[in-house]
């Protein structure tokens, strides 16, 4: 038995059945053997999963054109981007180097702030962006700017799924509340009356019916987080990029176990009660939670698209070009960035599979002529899994 799971044990031993919450926030961040503060979550071909920019740099290339066009809406004299749940720091080496590379005014002036818990991951983060080393700081949370009145862009990239959420379930009309429990030792799910009345008035506003039956995630924790941003961005956007869907969608009845997954070595389970403190456990956005508690606190919708359709606005087509043209070149990868690139957006791979949500706070007029105008409009098709280029 590991440490953790002795440690969540004790817990429920001591003070009776846990949210599921509760489980996840201990399995995933606590400070010393949790998956994400340990040190132990790894992306890519030797990790877990894979996220876009593990894919292609031509993912944080986009990035920096959006940050750029922003800086250019704002019309700041002080420019910051944050970004929130940065990791290992491979988002933001692309990011800023396609800025100091085509961008070079905005390079100077930029200031470029990481969110990241996980003491490791920082760690790992400060050589990975030795080159940029003087324009970053790091924090540990949003909380650690409170005191700060930011013009810029937040983003994040594969954050929200990972907030610790609330599972629960509809039984004869009624919400009931999934908690952890033991017996006879082992972890057991077991239905009790919700731990807060927030889970219920969660629906409030949603026009939908659930089965007998049906498992949902909650995720509380948005309401927050949103709150935060919003209290530090004095004038600017927030890029939100996740695999998730609007309420009707996400909520509906043929996900009758809800879409919570766990992630080990790019295997995906649904038992949260094993590798403990050793695998990633997620569950889908909710953006219609993320769009009205935006509005909420300030924040406007801007713009909510596929990443397929957003890659495409904003000119992935073009770089894909400029790696075709070099083909040419037997010193240049150019078929392998190609067909890279192209699972960043096209729907049936990575396009669909991921959402992206722009707000804005303090842009009323700019906000109307920010996203530039679609070339062309690309297909949807639904996908629920993650993208893993093995599969390719």
């Amino acid at each position: 038995m590991s440490q953790l799971t002795q440690i969540i044990k004790s817990l429920i031993c001591k003070s009776g059945p846990i949210t599921f919450d509760r489980f996840m926030e201990a399995a995933l961040y606590h400070p010393e053997h949790g998956y994400y503060s340990s040190g132990k979550a790894k992306i890519g071909k030797e990790g877990d999963y894979y996220t876009s920019p593990c894919v292609h740099p031509a993912f944080g290339e986009i990035l920096s054109r959006f940050i750029c066009r922003a800086y250019e809406t704002i019309h700041a004299p002080d420019f910051t981007v944050v970004e929130m749940g940065a990791g290992r720091g491979f988002l933001a080496l692309d990011i800023l180097d396609s800025i100091k590379r085509n961008s070079p005014e905005l390079y100077d002036r930029l200031g470029y702030s990481i969110v990241e818990l996980s003491p490791n991951l920082r760690e790992e983060g400060k050589t990975i962006l030795k080159e940029h080393i003087h324009k970053i700081r790091w924090v540990n949370s949003l909380s650690d700017l409170e005191s700060e009145s930011i013009c810029g862009v937040f983003i994040s990239n594969e954050l929200i799924d990972s907030f610790p959420f609330h599972r629960a379930r509809f039984k004869n009309g009624e919400l009931l509340e999934i908690f952890v429990a033991l017996r006879d030792g082992e972890f057991v799910e077991i239905l009790d009356k919700p731990s807060s009345s927030a889970l219920r008035e969660y629906f409030e506003g949603y026009d939908l019916d659930f089965e007998n039956e049906q498992e949902v995630e909650i995720n509380l924790r948005a309401r927050k987080w949103l709150s935060d941003i919003s209290r530090v961005l004095a004038k600017g956007l927030v890029l939100t990029i996740d695999y998730g869907y609007l309420a009707p969608e996400l909520f509906n009845p043929s996900r009758m176990r809800g879409t919570f997954l766990c992630f080990y070595k790019h295997t995906t389970n649904e038992n949260p009660y094993t590798n403990i403190g050793e695998q990633d456990i997620t569950a889908h956005v909710d953006f219609s939670n993320l769009i009205r508690v935006g509005e909420s606190v300030g924040l406007n919708t801007i713009k909510y698209t596929t990443q397929g359709q957003f890659l495409v606005d904003w000119g992935i087509l073009d770089i894909a070009e400029r790696y075709s043209v070099k083909e040419e070149s037997p010193d240049l990868p150019s078929q392998k960035d190609i067909i890279a690139i192209k699972g960043l957006f096209l729907p049936e791979l990575m396009g669909n599979r991921f959402k992206v949500l722009i707000q804005g706070k303090n842009l009323v007029y700019e906000a109307e002529t920010f996203y530039p105008q679609s070339p062309f409009r690309i297909g949807f098709q639904k996908h629920t899994d993650r993208y893993d280029p093995n599969k390719e």
